[in-house]
């Protein structure tokens, strides 16, 4: 049985490889967690471009991970996503966007209010169904 656990990211590195849709949305969702945020890629989305992140704009490379917390592998090639798993140490989570089976944790879609926070999780499996459950809390409707 496994135990969903909500991380304190703040001042924690956090580092994404890509610069795409994917990427995009991932360091989108981590703005407001006080997290030190890079990402590294050859090429940046017009939205990553104009995030309060930090910005590598160039190809991956091992050194990269050195300082990483938790680590996000969004390029669209399996190569160096297989590159940045052997690449990380024992101590460093891993999220692999294209391999749920070679990640270490997986996003939740979240409701916060001022006194609670509520997470839905597919395991990796559906993300579209976790925020389409989320949507209908939201809305009160019956699940």
């Amino acid at each position: 049985m496994s135990y969903p656990v909500l991380l304190q990211l703040t001042g924690k590195n956090v580092t994404i490889i890509g610069g795409g849709k994917i990427a995009t949305r991932k360091a989108r969702g981590l703005l407001t967690t006080g997290a030190n945020i890079t990402v590294i890629a050859p090429i940046f989305t017009e939205e990553l471009q104009q995030m309060p992140i930090h910005r590598i704009q160039e190809n991956y490379q091992a050194a990269h991970l050195n300082k990483a917390f938790l680590i996000f592998c969004c390029t669209n090639d399996p190569a160096v996503n297989t590159q940045i798993i052997r690449d990380a140490a024992p101590h460093q989570l891993i999220n692999d966007c294209t391999d749920k089976s070679r990640s270490d944790f997986f996003n939740m879609a979240t409701l916060q209010q001022d006194d609670h926070l509520i997470a839905i999780s597919t395991n990796g499996n559906d993300p579209t169904r976790a925020k389409e459950i989320l949507q209908k809390i939201r809305q009160g409707a019956d699940i």
